[in-house]
């Protein structure tokens, strides 16, 4: 094993190191563009989080009533409701509030909707433990 160890050349030892040195260099390279691509996804979703504070103060503003009476039933700001509309769909969400021209704002997981009373067939509030998640 000593003797084929001896038997390498000048320019071996040196296609060695250039080699090590490469793939050294590959491995860096990787976790640099690991390390970037969650700082910037990180930074994406700070952002996107703030426009979203954003959009719901401006609905807040937008729909500033924070009781809603329908029905009997009476309905605040910050409550999980599940909305049937006249068109039977289903409409599960928080509710941002209410204008003077009888349009509801909910905000779901994915969307702020604003929907009039008068088209709504059903309000029920969610149970606790069937809330969205954190929202």
């Amino acid at each position: 094993m000593l003797k084929s160890f001896m038997n390498l050349t000048y320019m071996d030892y040196i296609y060695a190191a250039l080699t090590a040195f490469v793939i050294t260099q590959m491995i860096l390279s990787l976790g640099w563009l690991k390390r970037n691509l969650e700082r910037s996804k990180a930074r994406l979703n700070s952002q996107n989080e703030a426009e979203r504070l954003a959009v719901i103060k401006q609905c807040r503003n937008m729909f500033p009533l924070e009781t809603v009476n329908f029905r009997g039933k009476v309905f605040t700001t910050g409550m999980k409701v599940r909305i049937t509309t006249l068109q039977k769909r289903i409409i599960e969400g928080e509710i941002i509030g209410k204008n003077d021209k009888d349009i509801l704002c909910i905000m779901t997981s994915q969307h702020i909707i604003a929907h009039e009373l008068n088209k709504i067939e059903d309000i029920t509030e969610l149970a606790k433990d069937l809330r969205l998640n954190g929202r």
